[in-house]
């Protein structure tokens, strides 16, 4: 079989950006770092943005772009075992919910930092898992749960990995050159794009604010591109929370705050001790640069985001509801209105 995924054709730039992340070793990426430091060997209007999606995702790679760095890498081996343990597991224990990687590693017999990699490997295909937890400061699952709708589905019919591989890769079809990847990136299947565009004219004004005036506020944010993917993931979040799409609505306003508070600081000139939201709001509200109540509204939305990322759904009081969207939301409004470019606060 002459699988589609193998025939993309990537150019020199795009293969060095793919190869680097690679060297990486799945650790945590920082896209303008690594851009700085290939300068000299990218030519000067070089996007990764605009890399096929299908091959880098959250700066990391998928299993199709590892497949175009490292075609024997023994990942692949590894998940495709992986997954025939876990069938057993299924066939064996049917009421069985959740893996954990170190479970996997031991019955797998490979490390734990492995099975942490071919867990998040399958997730990102899309069917296997229905939420997991893992590092934040590197690509893994450390636990994984499985969907509440056909939840062994994916298991049980599995046949090959590269057959898997090219269902991505035709589901997930993204033509190259188009702006469509978010700073953010957040699969929100359920949303069409006709959907997304709907009622974006009318979001500004249910915040009684404008997109100007708001562009004024974040004009620290030099980057057209930047800025664009700004505009049109909080027009996003906020579709999303008027449509009832409270989880979805709640991380991507989460992500808009954390990337804002990002490039605020670094506009400042101000180094936050780690790379991570919690680090951004620490040094915000150490350098005086948000007030005290809007800074919690960033403490608030870190922790819905933090909820959602390990998925911890086990009762309904886990559930992200209305309000808590409504506020993670209406945090992006309240902060960027805080804002101020000149002199920290006394």
């Amino acid at each position: 079989m002459e699988y589609k995924f193998k025939q993309l054709k990537l150019t020199n730039a795009e293969k060095l950006w793919l190869n680097e992340i690679f060297k990486a070793n799945f650790s945590k990426i920082d896209a303008e770092t690594l851009r700085a430091k290939l300068w000299e060997q990218l030519p000067e209007d070089f996007d990764p943005s605009k890399i096929d999606n299908r091959l880098i995702r959250y700066n990391h790679l998928t299993l199709i772009g590892l497949w175009y760095v490292d075609p024997q890498n023994v990942i692949f081996g590894h998940i495709s075992k992986i997954v025939e343990i876990i069938k057993e597991l299924i066939l064996k224990n049917p009421a069985i919910s959740e893996i954990k990687a170190n479970e996997i590693a031991v019955l797998a017999g490979i490390t734990e930092r492995e099975a942490e990699i071919a867990l998040r490997f399958l997730f990102d295909l899309q069917g296997f898992f229905g939420s997991g937890g893992g590092p934040s400061d590197c690509y893994g699952m450390t636990q994984a749960s499985f969907p509440q709708n056909n939840r062994y589905h994916e298991f049980l019919k599995f046949k090959t990995l590269y057959r898997k591989m090219e269902e991505f890769f035709i589901r997930q079809s993204s033509p190259r050159n188009t702006r469509n990847k978010s700073l953010f990136d957040y699969p929100f299947q359920q949303a069409s794009s006709a959907f997304m565009k709907q009622g974006s004219q009318n979001i500004w004004n249910d915040y009684e604010t404008s997109k100007r005036t708001f562009g004024k506020q974040i004009n620290f944010v030099k980057d057209k591109h930047k800025r664009e993917i700004i505009f049109r993931d909080i027009e996003h979040a906020c579709t999303l929370y008027k449509n009832r799409f409270y989880k979805p609505a709640t991380i991507l306003a989460g992500s808009v705050i954390e990337e804002l508070l990002r490039l605020y600081l670094k506009h400042k000139n101000i180094q936050p001790k780690h790379k991570d939201f919690f680090a951004y709001i620490e040094a915000c509200e150490d350098k005086r640069l948000l007030k005290k109540g809007v800074s919690g509204l960033a403490t608030a939305v870190r922790n819905f985001r933090n909820l959602i990322h390990l998925a911890e759904e086990k009762t309904k009081a886990h559930t992200i509801s209305k309000a808590t969207a409504q506020s993670a939301v209406a945090s992006i409004f309240t902060i960027a209105n805080d804002f101020q470019t000149g002199a920290s606060r006394p």
